[in-house]
């Protein structure tokens, strides 16, 4: 219904498509891009079921004004996706907090320092204790880069 268009330099207005029924590829499909799918439902049950059929668990927004009603509702979708936005959009965090993702989308937890954990080597330079082997790796840190302190 409106959007999609160029903001200014790689942005993009999110389009809004409404209404998204059951079986549209919106519908039933992960989004990458700058569009908001908005469906309608009869009543909360009718979003459970919807969201039971469904592979994907990235994120989820619920916009209410009501503890009340927000309460239920986080409790179905703590065991289906891996991020819960109460009254903001789905988004990236700072990169100190987790990006998660159940089922079959984006398994696991993911952040920065995680991924510089899971992606990077350790290296132990390991020796026998014995006082000379003790100066020698001592000494090393003078004529290698990689033994010098962070």
């Amino acid at each position: 219904t409106g959007g999609g268009s160029l903001a200014g330099g790689g942005l993009y207005t999110p389009a809004i498509v409404y209404p998204v029924t059951p079986g549209m590829r919106l519908a039933e499909e992960e989004q990458f891009g700058p569009v908001i799918p908005v469906s309608t439902f009869k009543d909360i049950e009718e979003v459970y079921t919807h969201l039971s059929k469904h592979w994907n668990g990235q994120q989820a927004a619920i916009f209410t004004k009501s503890s009340e009603a927000a309460g239920p509702i986080i409790d179905v979708l703590s065991t289906i996706v891996g991020r819960i936005n109460l009254n903001t959009q789905c988004g990236r965090s700072p990169d100190v907090f987790p990006f998660s993702g159940r089922r079959s989308s984006a398994m696991g937890t993911m952040s920065v320092s995680c991924a510089l954990e899971n992606f990077s080597v350790e290296t132990v330079v390991a020796f026998s204790a014995s006082d000379i082997n003790q100066t020698v790796a001592d000494g090393t840190k003078a004529h290698s880069k990689f033994m010098q302190d962070l």
